[in-house]
């Protein structure tokens, strides 16, 4: 999967980038090794040092269905050195912004630190921005610490302040294992008023329901401490020291709630597995789709936004697709009560 694809689709689906409603799409699909910013990032602090690469692999949360499941590899925000920014594809200063991203730690989390890993930016010439220099007023300061125990870490956040969270439960959540992938939400709302503006952080793991916002967060919501954004213009992942050990993958920003494609929540693995779909990538005519059984089988096609292209039956092991801009897609595949979710390149 070339990212080209999915700056097509993205370019396609939304047309001018006044009426996006997806900022960013980011499944870090580049080589391994590779630099951030050679890569659509631009490095705002520390530029020499340590730039950030790209893993040897990227990140799924299992069985559980999100967008950004095992496409391409990851970033490794895992040293001390070059902090480095992303820009949306349009600027945000209503409504709420929602950053989703899997996290993976690469080995124990040894240091408390100053450990801010993300934040939304805002840029200094707001106007005509120089991605590499931003505002010093990082909103949604997200943070990893030490745990309980070598094996566990926890994340915190503040609305701006640099003053590391530390009670767990208040401003830092309980344990989680740095064996495990999670699903990350980073949420900053405008609220009407003079600096009352609020984030709030979820974490997901896999099996929990993913279908709509929780009506309390894992952390939040927080404000109050500073003075609200005038607007939002991209995200930042900081290395702040080597202990950090943080892996990024799967980065979807929106102004809405939105991770995963309608109806689905967990898949059958196995169900998923026995299933064969061929051509893929897929450059028109019929779509084969064999299953192990004569079961009848519905299919359901959406793009990386969430917008269903297509509902059908499976006739005789093929289904045929209307004709789709280039791009990566999802084929969710129901036979009695499995589902199976498939990446589907266009062509």
């Amino acid at each position: 999967m070339k990212k080209i694809y999915l700056i097509t689709l993205l370019t396609a689906v939304f047309g001018s980038a006044d009426a996006q409603s997806l900022l960013l799409i980011e499944n870090f699909d580049y080589p391994a090794g590779a630099q951030l910013r050679d890569h659509g990032w631009f490095a705002h602090s520390a530029a020499a040092t340590n730039p950030q690469t790209v893993a040897a692999s990227g990140l799924t949360l299992g069985s559980t269905v999100y967008f950004g499941n095992g496409i391409g590899n990851a970033a490794l925000v895992n040293n001390t050195g070059s902090d480095e920014n992303r820009p949306f594809t349009a600027n945000r200063d209503s409504g709420n912004v929602y950053a989703s991203f899997l996290l993976k730690t690469t080995g124990p989390v040894t240091t408390d630190g100053s450990g801010i890993f993300f934040h939304f930016v805002t840029y200094s010439n707001t106007t005509t921005p120089d991605y590499t220099s931003i505002s010093s007023a990082w909103r949604a300061r997200t943070f990893i610490t030490t745990g309980s125990t070598a094996a566990s870490f926890r994340l915190g956040l503040t609305f701006n302040s640099a003053t590391v969270p530390s009670t767990a439960g208040v401003d830092v959540t309980n344990d989680f294992d740095t064996a495990k992938t999670y699903l990350v939400v980073v949420k900053y709302s405008f609220v009407s008023g003079a600096d009352n503006d609020q984030v709030s952080l979820f974490v997901f793991d896999e099996g929990d329901t993913l279908r709509n916002e929780p009506a309390t967060p894992t952390l939040g919501p927080y404000g109050g401490t500073a003075v609200d954004a005038t607007v939002l213009q991209g995200v930042a992942l900081r290395q702040f020291n080597a202990d950090q050990k943080v892996m990024v993958d799967g980065l979807y920003v929106r102004d809405h709630w939105l991770l995963q494609p309608a109806n689905t929540s967990v898949q059958d693995a196995a169900f998923g597995a026995q299933l064969e779909m061929y051509p893929n990538p897929y450059t028109g005519g019929a779509l084969y789709i064999k299953s192990h059984n004569d079961a009848p089988m519905k299919a359901r096609l959406v793009d990386l936004t969430g917008r269903i292209i297509l509902e059908t039956e499976v006739q005789d092991g093929q289904i045929n697709l209307p004709a789709q801009t280039a791009g990566l897609y999802l084929l969710r595949l129901e036979q009695a009560s499995q589902v199976a979710i498939k990446k589907l390149v266009i062509r």
